[in-house]
């Protein structure tokens, strides 16, 4: 069995039943005897292209340009060239130098000099690319993929062939450059005063401008800070409603739970002033029971002291009635009286004396008789 080795820049290809294989890069494959295979490179390609030209205007140029390929599909690219003695790349490098060659001269043929000078990078390069990519994809249906991919091209330079008219052309280019470079230089110094002007204009309208930010700016703070100010004011006064609010509920709480608290001990404070009031009322009685009993108390003292001034009184004519008597013996002692003469005179303004003594003796003698009575009688009962 042969062994293949692929590098790392390099496809290994192997032919199997008909049918090529890419088995990939950096690889190492034992082959059966009688198996074929080819290793087709992977690294990019550059080919350089180098033809002479007239213009339309029946000037010489010469050209020359460059373009990058890959092979990115090693089988239609095998299938389309040889590359068993490594001939593939050059295969593919000279048949994209001649379609470049082609397209190139059909373009440059109906083009000015300056025309090509000028857009070698745009309409040139453009065309080269656009041939080179219409040949490797294939043209019309029957067309085949050669498995390339170009990645790059363009055309580099253009020259021109014959000396004299090349020194001329350089001369005209000259003049027209330092024409262009005084006319630059005319526009430069135009364009620095307008610069200037504007520059001026600029700085008085970016002061106008910086004016009306600030005012503009101050008048969005002076805007800021009254609203703030407003939010303030409002959410204070949202605060103090708030607060309103909760005294307002807890004021109600409190009234409620007086409420409640009253009505709960109302039975009970009811049941107390009636119990009160019933024990006033004793109280009352008690008090008039002890004010009658005072009363009585007092009454029966001043009876009592009644009482004994009477029978003092009773008692005094009979403790007075001997010395009265006494008394009226030794006026009439050693005495003749008579009821005729002086004698009877004088019994006569003795008479009312001894009418008093009389009446006082009666009046002592029935004095105890009455207060005895008196004391027999009951003592009027207490008022209840």
């Amino acid at each position: 069995m042969a062994i293949v080795r692929a590098g790392p820049n390099e496809y290994l290809l192997v032919g199997r039943r008909g049918v090529l294989e890419n088995r990939g890069s950096a690889v190492t494959v034992y082959l059966r005897p009688g198996t074929i295979y080819v290793l087709v490179p992977s690294t990019k390609q550059e080919a350089a292209f180098e033809f002479t030209q007239e213009t339309k205007d029946g000037v010489p140029l010469r050209f020359k340009g460059t373009f990058i390929y890959r092979v990115d599909d090693p089988a239609a690219a095998a299938s389309m060239f040889d590359f068993t003695a490594g001939a593939g790349t050059t295969q593919i490098t000279t048949l994209l130098t001649h379609v470049c060659f082609g397209e190139l001269r059909h373009a440059v043929s109906h083009m000015t000099m300056v025309e090509c000078i000028e857009q070698r990078k745009t309409t040139l390069s453009g065309v080269v690319s656009a041939a080179l990519q219409a040949t490797i994809h294939g043209d019309g249906d029957t067309g085949r993929e050669w498995g390339v991919r170009i990645e790059a091209a363009q055309v580099a330079q253009v020259f021109i062939v014959d000396p004299t008219l090349r020194q001329q052309l350089e001369a005209e280019v000259r003049n027209e450059i330092k024409l262009k470079a005084d006319q630059s230089n005319m526009h430069a110094q135009e364009q620095i005063q307008l610069a200037e002007l504007e520059s001026q204009s600029r700085v008085q309208e970016r002061k106008l401008a910086e004016d009306q930010a600030t005012l503009r700016r101050e008048e969005e703070m002076e805007v800021a800070q009254i609203a703030r100010q407003r939010r303030a004011r409002t959410e204070t006064l949202a605060t103090d409603r708030q607060v309103l609010d909760l005294d307002r509920e807890r004021l109600h709480a409190r009234l409620a739970a007086d409420r409640d608290r009253v009505n709960a001990e109302a039975p009970v404070r009811l049941l107390r002033l009636k119990t009160e009031r019933g024990v006033l009322a004793e109280e009352v009685a008690v008090r008039e029971l002890e004010s009658q009993v005072k009363a009585l108390e007092v009454e029966r003292d001043l009876l009592l002291t009644r009482a004994q001034q009477d029978l003092r009184m009773a008692i005094l004519p009979l403790e007075q009635a001997p010395q009265m008597v006494q008394a009226a013996s030794k006026v009439l002692q050693g005495t003749n009286l008579s009821i005729y003469g002086e004698g009877g005179r004088l019994l006569g303004q003795l008479a009312p004396l001894f009418d008093y003594l009389t009446r006082a003796l009666q009046t002592a003698t029935q004095a105890p008789v009455a207060h005895e009575a008196e004391a027999s009688e009951p003592a009027p009962a207490a008022v209840s």
